[in-house]
């Protein structure tokens, strides 16, 4: 029963391991792509906002 805790506990490092290892890449291609911030998804862009028209009354 030890072994089987061990095992369980040593897949889910690793998963977290790759998991970290991928957002750090990320971030680093994302430094390089203008500056766009992580948080806009894996590879996304930022969508050019709408211009505001005013209206002249």
């Amino acid at each position: 029963m030890t072994s089987d805790i061990i095992e369980i506990w040593a897949g889910m490092l690793g998963l977290a391991y790759l998991a970290a290892l991928g957002l750090y890449f990320e971030m680093l291609s994302a430094r390089k792509r203008s500056h766009v911030a992580a948080s806009h998804g894996f590879g996304g862009r930022i969508r050019p906002r709408a211009m505001e028209s005013k209206h002249s009354r």
